[in-house]
């Protein structure tokens, strides 16, 4: 298992409810795709370095989280069409 961070930001014209169930749903992807030690950091709204599909802001959450590599691609295919999500990235920390 490796550790691995992702930082994904979601659109700050979400509601709160909104909001939550996009982090439940990157949460509940990690873990079917076999993530352990999932732990979810809320950085809230920022202002985005450069506009990203029109919006000036957003909200910020880090997540870090054991993974084996074979379970990334089911990660990030789920995240590439999740329309709540604005951008992401996924980082091996070791």
């Amino acid at each position: 298992m490796r550790n691995y961070e992702i930082m994904f930001i979601l659109s700050t014209q979400l509601t709160d409810e909104e909001k939550q169930a996009g982090i439940k749903l990157v949460e509940d992807t990690l873990a079917k795709a076999g993530a352990v030690e999932i732990k979810t950091e809320v950085w809230g709204d920022r202002k985005l370095a450069y506009p990203i599909k029109k919006k000036e802001n957003g909200y910020y959450v880090l997540t870090l989280f054991q993974l084996d590599g074979t379970g990334l691609p089911e990660v990030e295919a789920k995240l590439n069409i999740t329309e709540s999500i604005l951008k992401y990235m996924i980082v091996k920390n070791d």
